[in-house]
């Protein structure tokens, strides 16, 4: 008689970017392609993936924590390393008791091949219950030193082998509503504070034609709104491209053009990168979302040229207003904004002239972080340490800044709606969420500004009929999550 073989079970942990988000899609896809599936909750799984972050210190000790975890919880389940950490100090990593292999990002395209071949190959005495190896697998190795360019001696996987476009519907924990394309790998700007380029590697593309199909692939596939995301992707193109200009406005108009897709979301840009070119594209074509991601980092020019970003408070300012006046649905262009307090000699004069520069200019949102200092980069060596509770103290001040500002813009959408019948318009709705009464069904998704908006339902039937559809909503009031600074519109249909 043939027993029949159980399926594998794998659990994947995602921490950091959305390029590490994007990254995970297609482990798993790899992984379900070979049968695996995902371990459901409270489940031991065969293999653990930890998809690791390290662009600070914090979090590179959390990502390590997670696999740490892992390999306690169970001594049979293989803990595997990837992502920044790994590639940035794997032989640190495979110090750690609970991991059993570590894999670069080099060699993350290759990692269900590597780690699977490796489990194969070993005798049943190499693996003694409760006993682990750290295991480096392709080729990885510690940076001898940090220096501000890439290193010669490291092989990156190319856009085509690596660039590639998961299937619809994975299941498990990094399947989303809302797809992920990655344009570009790899940063060239070794900012002072940042660890990435190290990680990620050199910037590179993927040709537009490739990312078009890709985008085409998934509108077929029922997708209603894409994000293009990548580690830098104000570089896109440079390397394809004969004089080395990015590339990113060709690109978009290339997808818009040539693809039914509905909404196409930007994420992270700088503001030098906010080019008249692309506000143009944004001003004439309302697929391309009023919504902008700025990696601002600080609001000061001395700040910023410590931390060696490319450019001053002027350009931060005429950025800022520049892309409020483009056309945009009830509330406005949405401008999140990334922010790092208490970088070493950001003095009181400096952080609060900051924040009266913020105070006066157009946006919606800050994302705020206090400096954490990450082990090899210039910016630990730099006099004018900010103590860390002056730090802690900077981040609440601005972080109540940005809540007050969001309340402000919602109550303005709200009261718009209520004199004058204002539709919140081209809402995407993208499954079940959380509502103030724990008794009822809701719903939630975001208008094509980036507005978050909450839906009570009658069912849960109703609220699957409901999932990836665009509707227009009736906002009546407003509900406010002061611990995230967070706020959010209780709508009817």
């Amino acid at each position: 008689m043939q027993t029949e073989t159980k399926p594998k079970k794998y659990e994947l942990k995602t921490l950091g970017c959305k390029a590490n988000l994007y990254d995970s899609q297609l482990i798993e896809a790899e992984l379900q392609s070979r049968g695996w599936l995902p371990a459901m909750p409270g489940e031991a799984p065969d293999l653990c993936v930890v998809n690791s972050c390290t662009v600070t210190d914090e979090a590179d000790k959390q990502s390590r924590k997670m696999a740490k975890r892992a390999g306690q919880a169970n001594p049979d389940t293989r803990v595997v390393m990837t992502g920044c950490g790994a590639e940035v100090a794997p032989e640190k990593i495979a110090g750690d008791a609970e991991i059993d292999f570590v894999v670069g990002n080099q060699s993350k395209n290759r990692l269900v091949e590597l780690v699977l071949g490796a489990i194969e190959s070993e005798s049943s005495a190499n693996r003694e219950r409760g006993i682990r190896k750290g295991v480096l697998l392709g080729g990885v190795s510690d940076y001898s030193e940090i220096i501000s360019r890439h290193p010669m001696d490291r092989e990156w996987a190319t856009p085509e082998s690596s660039f590639l476009l998961p299937p619809a519907h994975l299941r498990g924990e990094s399947g989303r509503t809302r797809a992920f394309i990655k344009i570009q790998e790899g940063c060239n700007s070794f900012c002072t504070y940042c660890i990435i380029p190290y990680g990620r590697g050199p910037s590179r593309s993927l040709a537009s034609a490739a990312l078009v199909a890709q985008v085409s692939t998934l509108v077929a596939q029922g997708i209603r709104e894409i994000v293009i995301t990548g580690t830098n992707i104000g570089d896109y193109g440079a390397d394809l491209s004969p004089d080395g200009k990015p590339q990113l406005e060709n690109l978009i108009r290339e997808i818009l053009a040539q693809t039914r897709l509905e909404r196409l979301r930007i994420s992270s840009l700088d503001p030098v990168e906010i080019s008249p070119e692309l506000r143009a594209i944004y001003a004439e074509n309302p697929r391309l979302c009023a919504h902008f991601h700025v990696s601002l980092q600080s609001a000061h020019s001395k700040v910023l040229k410590l931390m060696k970003r490319k450019y001053s408070s002027v350009e931060m300012t005429d950025t800022l207003r520049t892309i409020a006046e483009l056309p945009a649905p009830i509330g406005g262009v949405f401008a999140g904004m990334d922010m790092i307090t208490g970088f070493p000699g950001e003095g009181t004069e400096e952080f609060e002239a900051g924040v009266e520069a913020l105070r006066a200019l157009p946006w919606t949102r800050l994302h705020v972080f206090p400096y954490s200092e990450r082990e090899g980069t210039p910016a630990t060596r730099l006099p004018n340490s900010v103590p860390k509770s002056e730090r802690v103290r900077r981040a609440k001040i601005l972080r109540d800044l940005s809540l007050e500002r969001l309340k402000d813009v919602h109550a303005r959408v709200l009261a718009d709606f209520r004199a004058h019948g204002r539709l919140l318009d081209r809402v995407l709705i993208e499954g079940p969420v959380k509502g103030p009464d724990p008794a009822r069904i809701y719903v939630g998704g975001y208008s094509s500004n980036y507005l978050r908006v909450v839906l009570p339902v009658a069912s849960a039937e109703e609220a699957a009929g409901l999932e990836n559809q665009v509707l227009a909503l009736k906002p009546e009031s407003l509900l406010v999550d002061s611990n995230a600074g967070d706020v959010a519109f209780l709508a009817a249909r």
